[in-house]
């Protein structure tokens, strides 16, 4: 399913930024509507722990796409 996420947007206010650290974070599919999920404790962790797995799942495709090239 990772790979079918296009973007995650964050959007917390000023209380939930510096008192709770808690926020809404949207996630965006391919060719799908936005999903909200509210009251998601620290958002800017999550969305940057999602996108390193992302990354991860990219880099073990393009490994994977040269292997079998050769």
């Amino acid at each position: 399913m990772l790979a079918k996420i296009e973007s995650i947007a964050v959007d917390q206010a000023l209380t939930g930024r510096r008192k709770f650290s808690f926020g809404t974070i949207t996630v965006r599919g391919t060719g799908g509507t936005p999903e909200p999920f509210a009251k998601i404790a620290h958002p800017l962790e999550f969305r940057r722990r999602v996108q390193e797995q992302i990354d991860k799942l990219q880099e073990s495709g393009k490994a994977s796409a040269a292997t079998q090239g050769r």
